[in-house]
């Protein structure tokens, strides 16, 4: 690379002009740049001027201006080549390159333009036309400024929410998790629509070695319906541990919810507890799914319909704690998912539906049947989004 020659420069513009830009003047002919620089300088900009393109290209690379006029005619390297040096300088930031040329033929003003020129104007150069062309790149710099600064602005906090969701994941992935969800007895699928998940599984042993059990769906997805799971969740584990009776605890839980939550969020849920002595199950199903009792082949022998309106909408007066009691002799399995398993529909708009899913139990032994219901869903999608949350849940009954 040539010696650099010292730029001539006036970096001290008229007072009282407001948002001067930083202009790189590029010609051969001393004349022309003196009279260039004069004039810019003159309406409030700073001017830096090179002699020739090697000059303009070192210069730009040293501290990218706001606008270049470049010669096109100039010895070592034309405008042209050097329009394109600096373009390639620039990498993606815009800067504005006015071509100055006798040259004013079709051809001539085209070659500048794929050269990567903005605009072109013909020698001898018309100052009201020039004044009139930087002060439209003044108003295009001041809109690709306020652009670059939202984009920062809005990177900010792209980084302060991301920071807030890792926090929340761990949080909410901290009470989520627990050790009673590793029961053998258990087997569980939870497939969230988004990061966050509005479904969840609970479970823990009591002192006595009684099974507490519950699938909850949060009003929703994402973020909000998972932050809603969480006070559920804290009654739940607090009372299992005490081996509370079941009408005790989703009595609980509700008056928490309707205590916490906004009004229109709600949480639907199953409740089991689980005697594997007394060979009994406690059920309590508010505004899920139908929840299954499985022979030991898969076949549903019995159904629990939802006989209660969803946790944290009625007041305690109102809600109805009741449970269904039943026994089992044989081995056999409960099993019970979400609505997002049952209604969730293909491209086509077909419903995975409540025939699919006893179908999936069936197809499967005990202990592998959560696991068969995400692949048959998974088949019935076909690739398509899911647009809430599935989950499946199953209980071993020896």
């Amino acid at each position: 690379m040539s010696a650099m020659r010292q730029p001539a420069r006036d970096d001290a513009p008229v007072a009282g002009r407001a948002e001067g830009l930083r202009v790189l003047v590029v010609d051969d002919s001393p004349a022309v740049s003196t009279l260039l620089r004069g004039f810019l300088v003159r309406e409030g900009h700073a001017v830096t001027v090179a002699a020739d393109g090697v000059q303009a290209v070192e210069l730009f690379a040293a501290s990218p201006p706001d606008v270049v006029l470049m010669d096109v005619v100039m010895p070592t390297l034309d405008g042209i080549e050097a329009t394109r040096r600096v373009r390639e300088l620039a990498a993606g930031h815009w800067v504005p390159v006015i071509l100055l040329s006798a040259l004013d033929t079709e051809d001539d003003v085209v070659r500048g333009l794929e050269a990567g020129a903005d605009d072109y104007l013909v020698k001898p150069i018309n100052l009201s036309i020039l004044k009139a062309k930087i002060r439209s790149f003044q108003r295009i710099a001041r809109m690709q400024n306020q652009v670059v600064e939202q984009a920062e602005v809005l990177g900010r906090l792209s980084d302060e929410q991301a920071a807030e969701e890792q926090l929340a994941h761990a949080l909410i992935g901290n009470m989520v998790r627990r050790k009673g969800l590793d029961d053998p007895a258990l087997e569980w699928q939870v497939l969230p629509a988004a990061r966050f998940s509005g479904d969840a599984v609970a479970a823990a042993r009591g002192p006595s070695g009684r099974l507490y059990a519950m699938l909850g769906d949060a009003t929703g997805h994402g973020l909000a319906a998972s932050v809603s799971l969480l006070p559920a969740l804290q009654v739940f584990y607090g009372m299992a541990r005490k081996e509370l009776p079941l009408p005790t605890v989703v009595r609980e839980i509700n008056a928490r919810l309707r205590d916490v939550l906004p009004a229109d969020r709600y949480l639907a849920a199953a409740l089991m507890v689980v005697d594997e002595a007394g060979r009994t199950v406690e059920v309590w199903n508010g505004g899920m799914p139908r929840i299954a009792l499985l022979d030991a082949a898969g076949t549903v022998i019995r159904r629990f319909e939802s006989a209660h309106v969803p946790l944290g909408i009625l007041g305690d007066a109102a809600f109805d704690d009741g449970c269904a009691l039943l026994r089992w002799e044989a081995p056999a399995e409960i099993a019970v998912c979400t609505d997002g398993v049952v209604e969730c529909e293909n491209a086509a708009g077909v419903a995975f539906g409540l025939e699919r899913l006893e179908g999936s139990l069936r197809a499967a032994p005990a202990g592998a049947r959560a696991a068969r219901v995400v692949l048959d869903l998974e088949a019935h999608l076909a690739g398509a989004a899911a647009v809430d949350d599935a989950s499946v849940l199953t209980i071993r009954l020896p």
